[in-house]
């Protein structure tokens, strides 16, 4: 079923969304009846790939995101001694744990939750760890949960580990809304500690040229609303 759901979302996500609407449009093109159709389907393949891949707009998509929570400042470090770190892929891991050191007191504990679905043999909440014991947090303040798929599972796995009191939650900003949500739900107080921002907000020239980091920021945005509806929806 999980599986099933990824490659729907998939399908519905700009960068794929976009690329099927042009294949459409090619293969109507070389029908006769269907050839002006296939035209319009490839220009406007072409026109939206162009609006996803330009920093603002893609920046409009994912602010509405990342801007609901802002960084913790210096004087609220001694809001919390334990911090919860989600897990997001390799390249957010990294901005996400340098959070977790900005954040980190010698009284902290740290547990890092999840894990891929899609490669459960990838050990990566253990590289996190390694990430950070590298950089002189003892290993023994650090918990890992490993087995979680969703923000969902991490908030019912956590849910004992972190009781009622509060906790630096650190994922990443435009992740931080339906984690908040996940973990409030079940009765946890966090308090939320957004890394990884990805909107711009000042631009020049550039900015209005295609860029397939901007395609990406409107894939990741629009894969935040769909699990924020399907949360509601279903929980």
């Amino acid at each position: 079923m999980m599986l099933f759901l990824k490659i729907l979302e998939m399908f519905l996500l700009p960068s794929v969304f976009v690329l099927v609407l042009i294949l459409i449009g090619i293969i109507l093109i070389f029908r006769k009846k269907r050839g002006k159709l296939g035209k319009i389907l490839i220009i406007l393949g072409i026109l939206l790939y162009y609006l996803f891949s330009i920093t603002p707009v893609a920046d409009s998509i994912i602010s509405p995101l990342e801007k609901q929570y802002q960084p913790v400042q210096k004087e609220e470090l001694n809001k919390a001694d334990k911090i919860v770190l989600l897990l997001g892929g390799k390249e957010s891991d990294v901005l996400r744990a340098s959070e977790v050191l900005r954040l980190y007191n010698l009284q902290s504990a740290i547990i890092i939750s999840g894990r891929d679905p899609l490669s459960p043999k990838i050990e990566e909440a253990k590289e996190v760890k390694d990430f950070l014991v590298e950089r002189g947090i003892p290993s023994e303040n650090i918990i890992l949960e490993d087995k979680s798929r969703t923000t969902k599972e991490s908030a019912e796995n956590l849910k004992n580990l972190v009781v009622e009191e509060p906790f630096f939650l650190v994922t990443s900003a435009y992740h931080m809304p339906r984690s908040m949500e996940s973990f409030q739900k079940m009765g946890a107080n966090p308090i939320a500690a957004p890394a990884d921002f990805k909107i711009k907000e000042s631009y020049d020239i550039l900015d209005f040229f295609p860029n397939a980091e901007n395609l990406r920021n409107s894939d990741i945005a629009l894969h935040e609303y769909f699990g924020i509806l399907w949360y509601r929806l279903k929980y």
